[in-house]
């Protein structure tokens, strides 16, 4: 398969622009991104390879040095003449940070750090402990996943002994957005303590108000989520949708709690085993119906405000990108301090 072709029969229409009715997503994929492919301290000098929009990257550590391969590293040098346009003389552009290893997709020459999301709630050199990492694997496209994220109210019925029920006394969302990023906020009064929060988290407050905020970056498929629990913690979580084929992607998530008390602290992020099985339930018969020949193949809700507005921003991407545009609007600043559009430091 070619990387630089969509991944199935359908195209973009001549004026550049698709109607909504006949999204699909996971149709091609979004090029010219640095898109976290694993946990760093997965990456040793064993060699191992990762998959990504059903490419091979293979990976390991020459000496400390990160090293990304479109060939086994054995394989190289008989294979040079095969290489892609997506290396340079076989070789990815690669940059560790967050604890994650970004991997570039798409045309080297355009790889710059500026472009690397900017993720304030976790530490620079991700050190973390083991346990506030990990992995699960969801059966739908990554931007299936994205969308899924977005809906910041399907936490109170899916998530509730998590995250808490839709029971409170004010409940506001707001979605803002660049031609690169996506933000929803949702603030709550007087919402009821989820009971992990009473029991592990020794909140004694029968509810709590309650900021959520995800900040998507739409080409790296990376959604940086903080929320702020007064009486309470802060919840910082990097959630990494890794495009693996059309109708699958890799999790890679860290859940910072350093700043939480036992026991809530090691028992937090073994929550995100408990959601991704909840949240593949849900997203993994929706996929294929896309490809099919069926009258309603979309299940979309039209006032679902922020999963409408990142539906557009990816088929502006995509637009763009079908023209030999790869570049970034002026509006975006990926790499600049997101502590503010996350809420970091004020009050709900």
């Amino acid at each position: 398969m070619n990387a630089t072709q969509p991944r199935d029969n359908d195209s973009i229409v001549s004026n550049g622009r698709r109607p909504m009715r006949d999204w699909v997503p996971g149709r091609m994929p979004m090029r010219d991104a640095w898109i976290p492919i694993g946990h760093s301290i997965h990456i040793t000098d064993q060699i191992t390879w990762r998959p990504l929009h059903s490419l091979r990257y293979f990976l390991w550590r020459e000496q400390g040095v990160l090293k990304a391969a479109e060939f086994h590293p054995s394989e190289l040098a008989q294979k040079s003449a095969q290489v892609s346009a997506f290396t340079k003389n076989g070789f990815y552009p690669i940059i560790e940070r967050y604890g994650m290893i970004w991997v570039w997709y798409g045309n080297p020459a355009n790889a710059r750090e500026s472009l690397l999301p900017n993720l304030p709630h976790m530490p620079l050199d991700g050190n973390l402990p083991g346990y506030m990492r990990g992995q699960t694997r969801l059966h739908s496209c990554a931007e299936l996943a994205m969308e899924n994220l977005m809906d910041l109210t399907h936490s109170d019925f899916l998530h509730a002994d998590l995250l808490g029920d839709s029971i409170s006394d004010e409940d506001v969302v707001t979605v803002d957005s660049t031609s690169e990023t996506i933000t929803m906020v949702r603030t709550c009064r007087n919402k009821v303590a989820a009971p992990i929060m009473q029991k592990a988290a020794g909140i004694k407050a029968k509810t709590q108000n309650v900021r959520f905020t995800i900040h998507i970056y739409i080409r790296s498929h990376v959604a940086a989520i903080y929320s702020k629990f007064e009486p309470g913690l802060e919840v910082k979580l990097l959630h990494c949708s890794t495009p693996e084929t059309r109708n699958s992607n890799t999790v890679n998530f860290i859940q910072n709690t350093t700043d939480a008390r036992p026991p809530y602290r090691y028992i937090f992020p073994l929550a995100s085993y408990k959601i991704g099985p909840q949240d593949d339930f849900a997203l993994r018969p929706q996929g294929p119906r896309y490809f099919q020949e069926i009258e309603r193949r979309d299940l979309h809700s039209r006032f679902d405000v922020a999963s409408a507005r990142y539906r557009f921003l990816v088929e502006q991407i995509l637009e763009r990108q079908s023209r030999g545009d790869y570049s970034y609007e002026s509006d975006e600043i990926i790499s600049g301090d997101k502590s503010e559009v996350l809420g970091i430091g004020r009050p709900v």
